[in-house]
Formats: C-alpha cells, sequence, structure tokens
C-alpha cells in the first residue's frame, strides 16, 4: 500500500441527516452542533471554531463520548487533532486503556509511552510500537474499509482544551521512559497480556467505563462463557470469542457501572491536563502502586483453544505505519532552502492557520499536571453467579 498523501483532497461525503443520526446513536450531544462538511471542505480546513471527528474512529477505534481524560491527555500531550491520527492509530490508544482498565489499572501517559510512539503514515499521524517494548499488541484486525470520506464537524467546546492542528515537520516523540520511572507491578501485568487490537462489543466498553451508552438503568453488563461469568481481561485476551453471550444482571444499590465509571470521561468537568508538552517525563511524587485495592475481578473460567486464524506478527501495517515511517525518515528535507537529512530531526517552522491554531517546532508547555484517573472498571459481584473474586496478582480477595 502506498503512501497515504491525500489529506487535503479528502472530503466527506456525509449528509446532515447522516450526521444527525450517527450522533444520536453515538451520544453526541446537539449542543456542539455536529455539521456535515460542504461538499469541497478538506479535513484539515474546519469550520473556525469547530474541529472534525472521523466516523471510524468510534465505528472501529472504539472510541466513545464523552471521552476519556486519557484519550484527550494523549491528544494534548502530542498535540495532535482527531483528524490527523489514522484509525488505527486511534484503535491501540483505546486498547491500551481498555486493557489498563481491565487489570484494574488507570491507564498512564507514561506507560503510554513506554509502549508507542507517534509516527507519520503519509499525511496523517498513527501511534507504533516502539523499540522497548514490542509485545502489547499480538495481532490487529485489518478490515477497515473506506474512512477518509466519513467525517463531519463538531464545536470545538466538546473539548476542555484549545486542540491544535501538528505541523507535519514537527518533532515527534521523547525518549521513551525507563523502568525505573514506572510502575513496576503495572509494568509487569499488562506485559503478560499481549492482545489482539480489534473492535470491542458495547458490553465491555461500558463494563471497563470507555463508553455510557447504555440504557439499561437499573442493570449492568456481564460477560458470559459456558454459564460462568467472563472477566473483562479474559475476554480481551482471547482471540476467539464468540462463545460469549452479552447479558445484564441487576445493580448493586449505589454501584451502577455508567454513574460509577463518569469521573473517567470529560463530561464538563474534571479534566487534569498535561504540565509539559515537551518535558514530560513522570510525576514528582513517589511511585506506589495505581491499582485500587478496593477493585474486584471475577475469576476467568477456563479458555477454549482459538481456531480463529490470527495474524501474530509484531505490526502488521507495515506499509502503512513502518515503512512509511522509515521511508520518510530517510528522505530529504528541504528547510528554508537548505538541505538536511530527514533522520537528523531538524524542523521547519510553524506556518500560520487562519482557522485553527498549529503545532509547530518550538518547545511549548500546557498547564496541570496528568494525574491518576479515578474509575472503577470492573463488574460488580453478587450477579447471581458466585465466582471467587481475585485482585490482579492472583490473590484471593474475598
Amino acid at each position: 500500500m502506498g503512501a497515504l498523501k491525500d489529506l487535503a483532497r479528502s472530503f466527506s461525503r456525509l449528509t446532515q441527516e447522516e450526521v444527525d443520526l450517527f450522533c444520536l446513536e453515538h451520544g453526541i450531544d446537539k449542543q456542539f452542533n455536529p455539521t456535515a462538511p460542504a461538499c469541497d471542505a478538506s479535513i484539515d480546513k474546519p469550520i473556525p471554531g469547530f474541529i472534525a471527528l472521523y466516523c471510524r474512529h468510534f465505528e472501529w477505534s472504539n472510541l466513545r463520548y464523552p471521552f476519556s481524560f486519557f484519550v484527550l491527555n494523549v491528544l494534548e500531550y502530542y498535540r495532535v487533532s482527531f483528524g490527523q491520527v489514522h484509525p488505527k492509530g486511534m484503535a491501540r490508544v483505546l486498547h491500551f486503556e481498555v486493557l489498563c482498565r481491565a487489570l484494574g489499572y488507570d491507564p498512564s501517559l507514561l506507560l503510554f509511552r513506554r509502549f508507542f510512539r507517534l509516527a507519520k503514515n503519509g499525511d496523517w499521524f498513527t501511534f507504533e510500537n516502539t523499540k522497548v517494548e514490542t509485545c502489547l499488541v499480538s495481532s490487529m484486525v485489518t478490515t477497515l474499509g473506506s474512512w477518509k470520506n466519513t467525517f463531519f464537524w463538531v464545536s470545538e467546546s466538546i473539548i476542555p482544551f484549545k486542540m491544535v492542528w501538528r505541523h507535519p515537520d514537527a518533532v515527534l516523540n521523547d525518549p521513551e521512559p525507563s523502568e525505573s520511572e514506572l510502575n513496576d507491578a503495572f509494568l509487569s501485568a499488562i506485559r503478560g497480556c499481549p492482545s489482539r487490537v480489534r473492535p470491542f462489543p458495547e458490553h465491555l466498553l461500558v463494563l471497563l467505563g470507555v463508553s455510557n451508552i447504555w440504557a439499561k438503568v437499573d442493570r449492568d453488563p456481564v460477560l458470559m462463557r459456558n454459564g460462568l461469568v467472563m472477566s473483562a481481561l479474559d475476554f480481551i485476551k482471547s482471540d476467539d470469542t464468540s462463545d460469549v453471550v452479552f447479558e445484564d444482571a441487576p445493580t448493586v444499590p449505589g454501584e451502577n457501572v455508567v454513574v460509577r465509571t463518569s469521573e473517567q470521561r470529560y463530561e464538563g468537568s474534571g479534566y487534569v491536563s498535561v504540565e509539559n508538552v515537551k518535558g514530560f517525563t513522570k510525576s514528582n511524587v513517589s511511585k506506589p502502586s495505581t491499582r485500587r485495592l478496593s477493585r474486584r475481578l471475577l475469576k476467568a473460567t477456563p479458555q477454549s483453544t482459538s481456531t480463529e486464524p490470527v495474524d501474530l506478527s509484531d505490526d502488521i501495517e507495515v506499509s502503512e505505519d513502518q515503512v512509511e515511517a522509515e521511508v520518510e525518515k530517510e528522505k530529504e528535507l528541504v528547510v528554508r532552502g537548505k538541505k538536511v537529512r530527514g533522520k537528523k530531526g531538524v524542523a521547519t517552522p510553524v506556518q500560520e492557520s487562519s482557522s485553527r491554531d498549529v503545532e509547530g517546532t518550538e518547545d511549548g508547555s500546557l498547564t496541570g499536571q496528568a494525574k491518576g484517573l479515578k474509575g472503577s472498571v470492573l463488574p460488580n459481584a453478587g450477579r447471581g453467579v458466585p465466582p471467587r473474586l481475585q485482585n490482579v496478582d492472583g490473590g484471593s480477595l474475598v
């Protein structure tokens, strides 16, 4: 597959009726004025005061509104817009968050940078494996389909900070954090969970607090396999989930999953931004476990052997994410009339934009420190099925 070099020629085919229907299905409020772009408006030229959202980010990458604090932290840290991120890159961001929450931890931007780095994918950006940690993604579903021509505008007030359009020549990454900067238990736990990146069912996303699209206010989602409750982590790690049944159970009083996990999502308040975009390394506080002792994981049932063919390559998007990034590094860039080698990291000045802010190459900073994000992530016990409860280290909690 060739380079994706047609961002400025990517136009949306959506009608206003289709945009309204999509937003209704995905819970995007009309107060953000979802608008179908004009037929000649490319995604890099939104209406002033608006940003672009891809439908495929929701349909394929597991993105949900209200956006999670973690997703917003990632976009703010890398100073990149929704409209610049390839759906497979966005899928890796959400997969990391879902996996962290299934393990009983809040997703960490610092740990994310250990496993993933920002990369160029033609005119778009993506997230690919770092060189120091390559085991988190075991494979990826390849069926993406058409995505560049299904986007729409929403008011920029849908996010809590001024989203910028990243300059294509801005320096991509800071060095990956060292192991000594990370929570040892968290790092060890996530290393032991290589899993397949794919669209997840709404039951799982609601269960982990990524989605609030759930109509049964007095009942919570439950995953069942062979008549037993299946943990969210076992579902994520299992490549073959064709025998999983999606059910619901009465909510334990005061423990409604949608309400309980609302503090993980931006619903008009509570967002804590990244403190220093260029210099962010780690929190100044000590390194205690970010795991909540009160969280409980349902003991998994034995997993069946998968018969589904799975691509176990480190990153199946070689032509899009890796090869293209390597080619770009080897090309010569022309900067102010001088030729320099691309791999030396020389960047061009910021170009002006009348309709949006543009991320340049100079150091900048944002206010606030990325904090641990609160929220329970797993189903409550007491669903009528009496499995034994365990913590993430395997020890019994009850």
